[in-house]
């Protein structure tokens, strides 16, 4: 059965590019609504209620232009946005933004876009990792945020730290060269901007819209029963089916496991979602990552990118 999803955005709805982009990297067949916080609200009435002691966060109109919004305003309408959905027969909400700090309460399971970020980059850096972050940069309080602004971090297991600033992608390619993989950290980087960053660093790039993509599959996958009881086949579980063969085929648990890996869950929920010990966990992920050669997951993730058409 089809599964109905609600997307929610910072903005306004339709955002046909963002939303063509998550489904590009779902394997489901999906019955979707949109909406947007703003949905409604006149560009004017927005501008006057923008307080520039506020945090700000940078989203598009229906007609497709930028515009900047206080957090404060936003979480408001999103509060409101997600009570209005929640209970309308959706399986799943999913809000498709970056930025947003703050977790709200629903019966309908919901995909938060940040959270699902800062649990990718919690599992990325958890080996030998340094992941470069590229996040749209408001340079002094005066300035209004735009896409066009790229702050950046460098983070590994230890130390996060503020490597600079840019107004161009080959300028921001030259603030990456020591890192390994690089984040663009905003719901609003393209697929198209992804590339031409990739180009500029030669290192691999993934977007926000794909890593909340990515959280999206492993819960229609989790709500069709498929990883609990052990369904999937090993070619059809996310990034792991962008790897070159293994040297020794994966067992049906050891797929399983490394491809919960690949998306970012620690060991402890793994051995929850599958029903079996965290020391069989690590025994499954030890044995799947020597077939591959690899000695951290950041290994796995980078040769998935790179194996995958762009």
């Amino acid at each position: 059965m089809r599964k109905r999803v609600c997307f929610i955005t910072l903005g306004q709805s339709p955002r046909p590019e963002l939303i063509s982009e998550v489904l590009e990297h779902i394997r489901e067949p999906i019955d979707y609504a949109e909406i947007g916080a703003l949905d409604g609200i006149a560009r004017e009435e927005i501008e006057a209620l923008h307080s520039a002691r506020d945090t700000p966060l940078v989203t598009k109109l229906a007609d497709g232009k930028e515009i900047v919004v206080s957090s404060s305003f936003i979480h408001k309408r999103l509060e409101s946005v997600i009570a209005h959905v929640d209970r309308r027969g959706h399986d799943l909400l999913v809000l498709l933004a970056s930025g947003i700090f703050r977790s709200f309460d629903t019966v309908t399971p919901l995909v938060h876009g940040q959270f699902a970020v800062d649990e990718w980059i919690t599992s990325f850096v958890m080996g030998t990792a340094q992941l470069g972050v590229v996040f749209p940069l408001r340079k002094q309080a005066s300035d209004p945020v735009t896409l066009q602004n790229y702050g950046i971090l460098i983070q590994n297991y230890q130390t996060v730290a503020y490597s600079g600033e840019a107004s161009r992608i080959d300028e921001t390619a030259m603030l990456l060269q020591s890192v390994d993989f690089i984040l663009m950290h905003s719901v609003g980087y393209t697929n198209e901007m992804a590339e031409q960053l990739a180009r500029e660093s030669h290192k691999p790039v993934v977007t926000a819209r794909r890593v909340i993509a990515g959280a999206l599959h492993l819960r229609l996958r989790e709500a069709a029963g498929a990883v609990e009881h052990g369904l999937v086949e090993a070619g059809e579980l996310g990034l792991l089916k962008r790897l070159p063969p293994p040297e020794e085929p994966l067992t049906g648990r050891e797929a399983e496991v490394l491809s919960l890996v690949l998306e970012g869950h620690p060991n402890k929920e793994i051995a929850k979602k599958l029903g079996i010990s965290h020391r069989t966990v690590e025994i499954h992920r030890s044995r799947a990552m020597a077939k591959y050669n690899a000695t951290t997951a950041m290994q796995l993730i980078r040769r998935a990118m790179i194996e995958s058409p762009r």
